[in-house]
């Protein structure tokens, strides 16, 4: 059988891979520290003027109820997929064998840390950050002017520091999704362990199907995670095309012009979470392709052991098309929310 790469550490987490952990959350912390400049510090986005106007009642009520209907419903089954998706990942990851299993556990209790830290921070700076203040208070305030008859926002508390109905409606989806990037982040850590060292003398086989199993559990895990940021993006996109149907309809309208932000919004957050699925997985996929052609330089039967690279691990044409359109599917979900707004009446 394989000897396990990681004999050397008995914790299964070498110092080498310290920095890894870091990866699923880097997209999210450069997007905050990118998007900074768009504000100044301590700034408020306030949008809104005196003077607005909104559709009359009691057409405003029920296109509200109707949208946050759909949104309730949105969010619940977005977070309902998230917690399936960690229930899988979680019995993945305790599936793995010994040192691989507590590697695994050790990067995701490190990334779990990072996004307790990062939500204390995002709630203490809220008011401050672009990303909520694009993602949540822009869409906030305008909920509060209109007078609605549902309990989502107390008065005035969209640049307060307290915690209303409809912070939780936002809040929850979102962590539901970084929650399952964790797990897939360290799952894929997880499977990429295990294999033997460039040169050994291991029996062919086994070293092939320890690969090949590595390469079909990545597989699994990226279009997991695909899905969950693809309902991420919709989730978003929904959220942000709430305030659309309360305001008055026309060209140059407030409302043209929120839609246009909300798809704008859905884009970057699209574009995002490409990028996420792309950082949590390179570095695992590296490593299984790095161990394939040391395997490949070392072996006797190079035509032989090539061929089978060539079909198990470097994928056929169909394959590495289905991964492709896999990663940047959360991306493509951006640029359709307006057509998503139309299919939803909002």
């Amino acid at each position: 059988m394989p000897h396990d790469d990681t004999h050397h550490s008995p914790s299964g987490f070498p110092p080498r891979d310290y920095w890894l952990p870091l990866l699923p959350m880097l997209p999210l912390l450069l997007a905050i520290v990118l998007l900074a400049p768009l504000i100044e510090p301590g700034a408020q986005l306030k949008f809104l003027r005196e003077g607005v106007t909104f559709i009359d009642e009691p057409l405003r009520s029920y296109v509200h109820l109707g949208d946050m209907l759909s949104y309730h419903a949105l969010a619940a089954f977005h977070s309902l997929l998230c917690l399936g998706v960690v229930a899988t990942f979680a019995l993945w990851i305790f599936r793995l064998p010994g040192a691989r299993r507590q590697g695994a556990l050790i990067f995701l209790a490190v990334v779990l840390a990072l996004i307790v830290a990062l939500g204390l921070y995002l709630k203490q700076a809220a008011n401050e950050v672009i990303l909520v203040q694009l993602g949540y208070k822009a869409v906030c305030q305008l909920l509060d002017a209109a007078a609605l008859p549902t309990q989502l926002v107390p008065a005035g508390q969209c640049f307060s520091a307290g915690i209303s109905h409809l912070t939780w409606l936002a809040w929850v989806p979102t962590f539901s999704g970084i929650g399952a990037t964790a797990f897939a982040g360290a799952f894929a850590y997880g499977s990429m362990r295990g294999l033997p060292p460039r040169g050994s003398a291991d029996d062919e086989a086994a070293w092939r199907a320890a690969l090949d199993a590595r390469v079909q559990a990545l597989q699994k895990a990226v279009y997991l995670l695909s899905a969950v940021l693809v309902s991420s993006t919709v989730t978003i996109t929904l959220f942000a095309h709430l305030p659309v149907g309360l305001l008055p309809a026309g060209s140059g309208s407030l409302a043209a012009a929120v839609s246009k932000y909300a798809t704008g919004l859905s884009t970057f957050w699209g574009a995002l979470f490409s990028i996420t699925l792309v950082a949590t997985f390179a570095m695992p996929a590296l490593r299984l392709l790095g161990a394939a052609y040391g395997r490949e330089s070392k072996a006797r039967d190079s035509d032989d052991l090539r061929d089978w690279l060539q079909e198990h691990v470097f994928q056929s044409l169909r394959r590495q098309l289905a991964t492709v359109f896999s990663l940047l599917a959360p991306l493509l979900v951006g640029p359709l929310s307006s057509l998503l707004a139309s299919v939803s009446g909002i």
